[in-house]
């Protein structure tokens, strides 16, 4: 029987503090360039972060590090930006990059796809920048959908959708 690499369970169950909340979305989407460091200081604040829905966090067995997060944001949240009654979105999918190509990414997603069926959620959308194709493609091989391209400050978005009743 093999073990499973990492715990994967609520921020809360697993007891996420703020510092590794802001460490690892620092790490993923500053440091690589994604989100400028000034914008960063509102939309990383931990308090923000938790206030948005249920982060699913992930931690490598028999270690205490934060491996990577994802947060399901539902349609009453004042977060959510396109999802309407019944839906929900994903936010934040971050993975450490010591922890990438591990499967990870996917187990985060199979999370919260799980977590938003068990909740009544008919449909989840999500959307990401245009240059994370790594990110695109683990959407599209975890059935999303590119259904539109946006532009918001200044980036280009992919939008995508996964009905909920597969």
């Amino acid at each position: 029987m093999s073990r499973q690499p990492f715990e994967i369970d609520t921020a809360e169950a697993l007891g996420i503090t703020d510092t590794e909340l802001h460490e690892l979305l620092t790490q993923v989407y500053v440091d690589a360039g994604f989100t400028a460091p000034a914008e960063a200081v509102s939309l990383f604040e931990p308090s923000a972060v938790r206030a948005r829905g249920q982060i699913i966090a992930a931690r490598k067995s028999g270690r205490s590090t934060l491996a990577g997060i994802i947060i399901l944001v539902p349609y009453d949240s004042p977060a959510r930006r396109l999802a309407t009654n019944g839906e929900a979105e994903l936010h934040l999918l971050g993975v450490k990059p010591e922890f990438r190509k591990m499967g990870l990414g996917r187990m985060l997603i199979e999370a919260a796809i799980e977590q938003a069926r068990s909740a009544g959620f008919t449909r989840l959308i999500l959307w990401t920048q245009i240059p994370m194709q790594p990110a695109q493609r683990l959407y599209e091989a975890t059935g999303f959908r590119h259904i539109d391209t946006f532009e918001r400050n200044g980036r280009h978005f992919k939008l995508y959708e996964r009905p909920l009743n597969q």
